[in-house]
Parts: C-alpha cells; sequence; structure tokens
C-alpha cells in the first residue's frame, strides 16, 4: 500500500500528465532533491542518467514508498504500480500463482491477454526454476494487466535480451497504455526512440537535483 506524504501542505493532482513541482528529499546528509520540478506533455516519460543519480528514489518518491521531506505538487500515490530492478516473484510459487496473489486476477481473466503468449510456455514453474529474464517478463506482464493509473518501470529491460526488449516494447505504448501513466528508467542510450511518443529526461547526475535536461 502507498505511503502517504509527512508534509500537511501537499496537493496532490491526477492531471493527465505527470507534473512535479517543489519536491525536496534528503537521504542521510545527501540532499537528492532540491525544488525540483518536472513538467511532461505525454504519459510516457523516460528517465536517463548514471547509476546513483536520483532515478529509482524519484519513483520511490511517486509511488509512495519513500515520503518526500516537502512536496508542493505530484500524482496521487494511490492506484500506482513499481516494479524495481529486484526480482519481486515469491521464488515458491508459480508464475500464475504469483501473478493472482499480486492482482487477484483468476487465470481466465488474463490468459487471453495478447501479452500471455510471450510467458505461456514457463508461467506454470515455479519463479526460482525460470531465468531472470523469463521472471522479468512475468513481473512486466502482471503490471501491465494490472493497469494502474501510475505505472513506475526500474530498468524494465533489465535481464531481457533485445530479441525479448522488443517483443515488450508493444505493450508499453498504443492501447495497452491507454489511461496509464507511464514512467520509467533505462540505461540503454540506443533505446531512446523506441517509445516515439515518450518525454525523455536526463539527469547529470549532480546533486542536488532541481531540474532535468528535456531530450525530446
Amino acid at each position: 500500500m502507498p505511503l502517504a506524504s509527512k508534509t500537511t501542505h501537499a496537493f496532490y493532482t491526477n492531471s493527465e500528465f505527470i507534473m512535479i513541482e517543489g519536491l525536496f528529499y534528503s537521504y542521510k546528509k545527501l540532499e537528492v532533491f532540491r525544488s525540483f520540478s518536472l513538467q511532461a506533455n505525454s504519459s510516457t516519460i523516460i528517465l536517463r542518467g548514471p547509476s546513483g543519480c536520483g532515478k529509482t528514489t524519484l519513483l520511490k518518491i511517486l509511488s509512495g514508498n519513500i515520503i518526500p521531506d516537502k512536496i508542493a505538487s505530484m500524482p496521487s500515490a494511490k492506484n500506482s504500480c513499481l516494479v524495481l530492478q529486484e526480482d519481486s516473484l515469491f521464488p515458491w510459487l508459480t508464475g500464475t500463482e504469483n501473478i493472482c496473489v499480486m492482482t487477484r486476477f483468476k487465470p481466465n481473466q488474463f490468459i487471453n491477454h495478447p501479452m500471455y503468449k510471450l510467458i505461456a510456455s514457463f508461467v506454470d514453474r515455479k519463479a526460482c526454476q525460470m531465468s531472470y529474464g523469463q521472471r522479468r517478463l512475468v513481473e512486466l506482464f502482471r503490471a501491465i494487466i494490472f493497469r494502474p493509473r501510475f505505472l513506475y518501470l526500474d530498468e524494465p529491460f533489465n535481464f531481457l535480451d533485445e530479441k525479448r526488449m522488443n517483443l515488450v516494447l508493444p505493450y508499453l505504448q498504443g492501447e495497452f497504455m491507454d489511461g496509464i501513466n507511464l514512467i520509467m528508467t533505462n540505461h540503454h542510450r540506443d533505446d531512446l526512440e523506441l517509445i516515439k511518443s515518450a518525454n525523455v529526461f536526463h539527469f547529470d547526475g549532480e546533486f542536488p537535483v532541481s531540474k532535468l535536461e528535456r531530450l525530446s
């Protein structure tokens, strides 16, 4: 369940596109965000930058998993879903069971989804018997069929080879993302043009972060 912000002055908006204003957050003695703002004109945002630059921290704040020190405006954490780089499947459950437990869907509610064909050959194995790439596909499938209002994907192409990545990409745009705001982090420079309508923002690795360079 998303955490509520501890600030008493935050105004959370459900605007069509992602907008963040007046974000402050420090971790221990490091000031990560200072009066940070971001405004998009696309429902899909790609965040790029070196490791440790604040990309994942921003996703955790937006999804309610980290409480900001202060925030003026950001999307509501309600009806959001965060998929981190780390494997989050229960290893003793099958892929199908992992999907059902987290979404509360029954198999007959998702086996006809077009993306199901990407996982059908291994989804009934226990997660501990799958490869990293297979588990990643199950996690992405689970998040996409859940259809949250805000979907946050941290390095979603980790453990996926180029072929599998290209198979997943169609499900992260078009009709499959209708009504969903998607923010994803991605370190693959060549992937910037793969989602044509996305706004791409770049972290330069310097702290504190106040604004991001927009690449497209």
